[in-house]
Protein backbone atom coordinates (compact mmCIF):
# COMPACT_ATOMS: atom_id res chain seq x y z
CA UNK A 1 0.00 0.00 0.00
CA UNK A 2 1.17 3.30 -1.27
CA UNK A 3 2.02 5.56 1.81
CA UNK A 4 1.17 9.51 1.46
CA UNK A 5 3.54 11.88 3.31
CA UNK A 6 2.97 15.47 3.90
CA UNK A 7 5.30 16.66 1.86
CA UNK A 8 3.88 14.37 -1.30
CA UNK A 9 0.55 16.23 -0.10
CA UNK A 10 2.07 19.68 0.04
CA UNK A 11 2.98 19.13 -3.78
CA UNK A 12 -0.40 18.26 -4.88
CA UNK A 13 -1.48 21.40 -3.29
CA UNK A 14 1.00 23.54 -4.21
CA UNK A 15 0.23 21.95 -8.23
CA UNK A 16 -3.85 22.71 -7.71
CA UNK A 17 -2.76 26.38 -6.90
CA UNK A 18 -0.63 26.73 -9.22
CA UNK A 19 -3.71 25.87 -11.90
CA UNK A 20 -5.69 28.67 -9.76
CA UNK A 21 -2.96 31.35 -10.23
CA UNK A 22 -2.89 30.03 -14.24
CA UNK A 23 -6.94 30.67 -13.99
CA UNK A 24 -6.62 34.09 -12.65
CA UNK A 25 -4.00 35.45 -14.45
CA UNK A 26 -5.87 34.30 -17.78
CA UNK A 27 -8.94 35.96 -16.67
CA UNK A 28 -8.06 39.18 -15.07
CA UNK A 29 -4.78 40.02 -17.38
CA UNK A 30 -6.90 41.79 -19.98
CA UNK A 31 -4.35 41.78 -23.05
CA UNK A 32 -2.97 38.31 -23.05
CA UNK A 33 -5.71 37.73 -25.15
CA UNK A 34 -5.17 40.90 -27.05
CA UNK A 35 -1.44 40.01 -28.21
CA UNK A 36 0.06 37.44 -30.41
CA UNK A 37 1.44 34.77 -27.98
CA UNK A 38 4.64 32.93 -29.31
CA UNK A 39 4.72 30.79 -25.52
CA UNK A 40 4.67 27.72 -27.29
CA UNK A 41 8.13 28.00 -29.48
CA UNK A 42 9.54 28.84 -26.28
CA UNK A 43 11.71 26.35 -24.84
CA UNK A 44 14.41 25.05 -22.12
CA UNK A 45 17.78 26.76 -22.30
CA UNK A 46 16.20 29.93 -23.92
CA UNK A 47 16.62 33.44 -23.21
CA UNK A 48 15.10 35.19 -26.29
CA UNK A 49 13.14 34.35 -28.73
CA UNK A 50 13.66 35.65 -32.46
CA UNK A 51 10.24 36.72 -34.12
CA UNK A 52 10.73 37.05 -37.93
CA UNK A 53 9.23 40.17 -39.63
CA UNK A 54 8.91 40.17 -42.99
CA UNK A 55 8.86 43.06 -45.20
CA UNK A 56 5.78 44.53 -47.26
CA UNK A 57 5.61 42.97 -51.23
CA UNK A 58 4.48 45.71 -54.02
CA UNK A 59 1.66 44.39 -56.40
CA UNK A 60 3.07 44.45 -60.01
CA UNK A 61 1.27 44.63 -63.23
CA UNK A 62 1.03 41.73 -65.42
CA UNK A 63 2.67 42.77 -68.96
CA UNK A 64 2.31 40.59 -72.36
CA UNK A 65 5.18 39.02 -73.53
CA UNK A 66 7.50 41.02 -70.12
CA UNK A 67 8.84 39.86 -67.26
CA UNK A 68 8.13 40.92 -64.35
CA UNK A 69 10.58 42.25 -61.27
CA UNK A 70 11.09 39.28 -58.44
CA UNK A 71 11.06 41.50 -55.37
CA UNK A 72 13.64 40.07 -52.37
CA UNK A 73 12.18 38.64 -48.96
CA UNK A 74 14.12 40.28 -46.01
CA UNK A 75 13.90 38.57 -43.50
CA UNK A 76 14.44 40.37 -40.05
CA UNK A 77 14.44 39.31 -36.78
CA UNK A 78 13.25 40.94 -33.62
CA UNK A 79 14.54 39.89 -29.79
CA UNK A 80 11.97 39.08 -27.66
CA UNK A 81 13.89 39.13 -24.25
CA UNK A 82 13.05 36.56 -21.44
CA UNK A 83 13.70 39.04 -18.93
CA UNK A 84 10.50 39.83 -16.54
CA UNK A 85 11.24 37.52 -13.84
CA UNK A 86 8.35 38.51 -11.11
CA UNK A 87 7.47 37.09 -8.33
CA UNK A 88 5.23 38.06 -4.95
CA UNK A 89 6.54 36.68 -1.72
CA UNK A 90 4.27 36.56 1.31
CA UNK A 91 4.54 35.10 4.74
CA UNK A 92 1.76 33.80 6.89
CA UNK A 93 2.44 33.31 10.68
CA UNK A 94 1.20 29.90 12.58
CA UNK A 95 -0.69 32.44 14.98
CA UNK A 96 -2.11 34.34 11.94
CA UNK A 97 -3.05 31.31 10.08
CA UNK A 98 -4.76 28.92 12.86
CA UNK A 99 -6.72 32.31 14.43
CA UNK A 100 -8.01 33.62 10.80
CA UNK A 101 -11.29 33.54 10.01
CA UNK A 102 -10.48 33.36 6.35
CA UNK A 103 -8.62 31.39 4.37
CA UNK A 104 -5.32 33.28 4.40
CA UNK A 105 -3.21 31.99 1.64
CA UNK A 106 -5.83 31.19 -0.55
CA UNK A 107 -6.86 34.97 -0.60
CA UNK A 108 -3.41 35.70 -0.84
CA UNK A 109 -2.75 33.75 -3.55
CA UNK A 110 -5.58 35.18 -5.34
CA UNK A 111 -4.55 39.37 -4.61
CA UNK A 112 -1.31 38.38 -5.80
CA UNK A 113 -2.77 36.59 -9.26
CA UNK A 114 -4.51 39.93 -9.30
CA UNK A 115 -1.37 41.83 -8.92
CA UNK A 116 0.85 39.73 -11.55
CA UNK A 117 -2.36 40.32 -13.95
CA UNK A 118 -2.17 43.78 -14.26
CA UNK A 119 1.76 44.06 -13.58
CA UNK A 120 1.70 42.18 -17.19
CA UNK A 121 -0.65 44.69 -18.61
CA UNK A 122 0.75 47.52 -17.29
CA UNK A 123 4.40 46.54 -19.11
CA UNK A 124 2.27 45.52 -22.53
CA UNK A 125 0.59 48.82 -22.57
CA UNK A 126 3.74 50.34 -21.52
CA UNK A 127 5.28 48.98 -24.91
CA UNK A 128 2.48 50.56 -26.97
CA UNK A 129 2.80 53.73 -25.35
CA UNK A 130 6.64 53.62 -25.72
CA UNK A 131 6.46 52.72 -29.29
CA UNK A 132 2.99 53.79 -30.89
CA UNK A 133 4.21 57.14 -34.13
CA UNK A 134 0.49 58.27 -33.97
CA UNK A 135 -0.42 60.16 -31.07
CA UNK A 136 -3.73 62.16 -30.84
CA UNK A 137 -5.50 64.98 -28.35
CA UNK A 138 -8.81 63.36 -27.21
CA UNK A 139 -11.98 65.66 -28.33
CA UNK A 140 -14.99 66.35 -26.31
CA UNK A 141 -16.69 63.83 -28.01
CA UNK A 142 -15.37 59.87 -27.09
CA UNK A 143 -17.46 58.57 -30.55
CA UNK A 144 -15.81 60.60 -32.53
CA UNK A 145 -12.45 59.69 -31.15
CA UNK A 146 -13.26 56.37 -31.72
CA UNK A 147 -14.72 56.88 -35.21
CA UNK A 148 -10.83 58.63 -35.56
CA UNK A 149 -8.77 55.78 -34.69
CA UNK A 150 -10.55 53.53 -36.71
CA UNK A 151 -9.49 55.80 -39.78
CA UNK A 152 -5.90 55.76 -38.54
CA UNK A 153 -5.46 51.84 -38.34
CA UNK A 154 -7.84 51.88 -41.84
CA UNK A 155 -4.82 53.93 -43.61
CA UNK A 156 -2.20 51.75 -42.60
CA UNK A 157 -3.95 48.62 -43.92
CA UNK A 158 -4.39 47.51 -40.96
CA UNK A 159 -6.20 44.06 -40.71
CA UNK A 160 -9.85 44.32 -40.06
CA UNK A 161 -9.52 41.09 -37.54
CA UNK A 162 -7.74 41.79 -33.96
CA UNK A 163 -8.15 45.16 -33.61
CA UNK A 164 -8.55 46.33 -29.87
CA UNK A 165 -9.60 49.27 -27.72
CA UNK A 166 -7.93 49.34 -24.43
CA UNK A 167 -9.59 52.20 -22.82
CA UNK A 168 -9.39 54.02 -18.87
CA UNK A 169 -11.87 54.13 -16.47
CA UNK A 170 -12.26 58.06 -17.54
CA UNK A 171 -12.78 57.09 -21.34
CA UNK A 172 -15.31 54.59 -20.83
CA UNK A 173 -17.43 56.90 -18.71
CA UNK A 174 -17.40 59.31 -21.06
CA UNK A 175 -18.42 56.97 -23.81
CA UNK A 176 -21.04 55.82 -21.74
CA UNK A 177 -22.58 58.95 -21.11
CA UNK A 178 -22.33 59.86 -25.01
CA UNK A 179 -26.34 59.82 -25.82
CA UNK A 180 -25.07 58.35 -29.54
CA UNK A 181 -24.26 55.08 -27.49
CA UNK A 182 -28.08 53.61 -27.56
CA UNK A 183 -28.01 54.38 -31.81
CA UNK A 184 -28.50 50.53 -32.98
CA UNK A 185 -26.15 51.30 -36.12
CA UNK A 186 -23.40 51.46 -33.86
CA UNK A 187 -24.24 49.33 -30.97
CA UNK A 188 -27.04 47.06 -31.85
CA UNK A 189 -29.15 47.98 -29.05
CA UNK A 190 -29.61 49.79 -25.21
CA UNK A 191 -27.78 46.75 -23.97
CA UNK A 192 -24.20 48.79 -23.26
CA UNK A 193 -26.06 51.36 -21.29
CA UNK A 194 -27.75 49.03 -19.30
CA UNK A 195 -24.77 46.38 -18.22
CA UNK A 196 -22.40 49.82 -18.25
CA UNK A 197 -20.20 47.99 -19.82
CA UNK A 198 -19.25 48.00 -23.78
CA UNK A 199 -17.79 45.08 -26.11
CA UNK A 200 -17.48 46.14 -29.74
CA UNK A 201 -17.33 49.72 -31.38
CA UNK A 202 -16.72 50.83 -34.80
CA UNK A 203 -14.38 47.39 -35.37
CA UNK A 204 -12.41 47.50 -31.83
CA UNK A 205 -12.85 44.92 -29.32
CA UNK A 206 -13.41 46.90 -26.66
CA UNK A 207 -11.18 46.60 -23.17
CA UNK A 208 -10.80 48.83 -20.09
CA UNK A 209 -7.63 48.69 -17.68
CA UNK A 210 -7.19 51.13 -14.81
CA UNK A 211 -3.04 50.74 -16.19
CA UNK A 212 -0.87 53.91 -15.40
CA UNK A 213 0.32 52.61 -18.89
CA UNK A 214 -2.89 54.27 -20.11
CA UNK A 215 -2.71 58.71 -19.46
CA UNK A 216 -5.06 61.44 -19.09
CA UNK A 217 -8.01 59.08 -19.19
CA UNK A 218 -7.33 57.96 -22.51
CA UNK A 219 -7.12 54.99 -24.94
CA UNK A 220 -4.93 52.58 -26.79
CA UNK A 221 -5.85 51.09 -30.17
CA UNK A 222 -3.49 48.87 -31.64
CA UNK A 223 -3.50 45.23 -33.84
CA UNK A 224 -2.84 42.02 -32.10
CA UNK A 225 0.26 41.29 -34.92
CA UNK A 226 1.46 44.38 -33.47
CA UNK A 227 2.58 43.42 -30.33
CA UNK A 228 4.66 39.95 -28.98
CA UNK A 229 4.38 37.87 -25.18
CA UNK A 230 5.82 35.12 -24.48
CA UNK A 231 6.09 33.50 -21.25
CA UNK A 232 8.96 31.16 -19.92
CA UNK A 233 8.14 29.94 -17.18
CA UNK A 234 4.61 29.20 -16.06
CA UNK A 235 3.00 30.95 -12.97
CA UNK A 236 3.95 28.71 -9.69
CA UNK A 237 3.17 28.79 -6.46
CA UNK A 238 5.81 27.98 -3.74
CA UNK A 239 5.80 27.03 0.10
CA UNK A 240 8.44 26.76 2.40
CA UNK A 241 8.23 25.87 6.15
CA UNK A 242 10.03 27.94 8.57
CA UNK A 243 10.25 25.80 11.52
CA UNK A 244 12.28 28.26 14.19
CA UNK A 245 10.36 31.20 12.90
CA UNK A 246 6.45 29.52 13.40
CA UNK A 247 5.66 30.93 10.06
CA UNK A 248 5.47 29.55 6.10
CA UNK A 249 7.12 31.36 3.22
CA UNK A 250 5.18 31.57 0.10
CA UNK A 251 6.07 33.07 -3.81
CA UNK A 252 3.50 33.56 -6.75
CA UNK A 253 6.36 33.32 -9.78
CA UNK A 254 6.65 33.56 -13.47
CA UNK A 255 8.80 34.69 -16.22
CA UNK A 256 7.75 36.07 -19.62
CA UNK A 257 8.80 38.67 -21.63
CA UNK A 258 7.21 41.04 -24.63
CA UNK A 259 8.51 43.18 -27.63
CA UNK A 260 6.84 45.58 -30.32
CA UNK A 261 6.52 43.44 -33.33
CA UNK A 262 5.50 47.11 -35.45
CA UNK A 263 8.84 48.85 -35.36
CA UNK A 264 7.03 51.81 -37.48
CA UNK A 265 4.63 52.37 -34.52
CA UNK A 266 1.73 52.53 -37.45
CA UNK A 267 -0.77 49.78 -36.57
CA UNK A 268 -0.94 51.37 -33.44
CA UNK A 269 -2.44 54.78 -31.89
CA UNK A 270 -2.38 56.65 -28.40
CA UNK A 271 -5.40 59.25 -27.39
CA UNK A 272 -4.31 61.49 -24.46
CA UNK A 273 -4.73 65.07 -23.26
CA UNK A 274 -2.71 66.24 -25.24
CA UNK A 275 -1.22 63.99 -28.68
CA UNK A 276 2.35 64.40 -27.42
Amino acid sequence: MAITTTTDTAVVIEKRVSEIVTETLIQNAIMLGAVKDFTAQVSAGMDRLDVPLFNALAVQDVIENANMTPQSIVLQTAQLSLNRHKSIPFAISDKASIQSKAMLVSEAVKNGAKSLSAEVDNYLLGLIDANASQRFALSLNALEDIAKAKRVLDVQNTPKVGRYLVASPLFIEALLKNSGIIDADKFGNSEPKQAGYITRIYGFTVLESSSASIIDGGFQVFCQDAIGFARQIAPKFESQRQVLGQKTDYALTHMYGGINLDPAGLRMAVFDADGV
